[in-house]
């Protein structure tokens, strides 16, 4: 009997622990983490050299080169110090990245910038070279940009969107449903 009740007290102490917040992270690559495993979320800072993973991370998170990965959400702030890195986001963002990819699975409320900007849902703002939006895009400035919606700006040389309500700056704009199909320098589009 008491054998069960220790074991029952192992699961219960090892469930309290999983998943925990901690105020802070060092990480030398996924895997090697002090003060917050994979398993754990971050709140206040986290500096990584070679790649982290975390559930949820929110405030300041400073990254050398390699791979970030949040399994969560992220809230905050996020910087390559050397460019050279691969930002995942599996939730949704709110607050700004700098990475050279920056790949966003929810919705976007801030900005990425980057070499390659990918968001699964809606996004605010993406400065980069490449610009996909699969949701509703606000603006996007780069060489090319794609949105299924636009309802703001796209400046690039490229734009393409299927569904625009708003205005395509660069030498080839593509909008589905803009004054024409495909317009040089200026498309747009404006319901009343």
């Amino acid at each position: 009997m008491n054998l069960k009740l220790l074991a029952a007290g192992a699961v219960l102490m090892s469930a309290v622990s999983f998943g925990a917040v901690k105020p802070a992270q060092f990480s030398v690559l996924p895997g090697v983490q002090f003060g917050a495993t994979k398993y754990d979320s971050v709140a206040n800072f986290s500096f990584n050299l070679l790649g982290a993973e975390n559930q949820n991370v929110s405030g300041l998170d400073v990254s050398l080169l390699g791979y970030r990965q949040v399994n969560g959400n992220f809230s905050g702030f996020h910087v390559a110090l050397f460019g050279l890195e691969a930002f995942r986001v599996n939730g949704n963002m709110n607050g700004v990245s700098l990475a050279l990819w920056n790949d966003v699975h929810g919705n976007l409320n801030g900005g990425t910038i980057g070499v390659v900007n990918t968001t699964d849902g809606n996004s605010v703002f993406n400065l980069g070279g490449v610009n996909i939006t699969k949701g509703e895009a606000t603006v996007q400035l780069g060489f090319v940009n794609y949105a299924e919606t636009t309802k703001g700006l796209q400046f690039g040389f490229v734009n393409a969107t299927k569904d625009l309500e708003g205005v395509q700056v660069g030498l080839v704009n593509y909008a589905a449903n803009g004054v024409l199909p495909v317009l040089p320098i200026v498309n747009f589009r404006k319901s009343f």
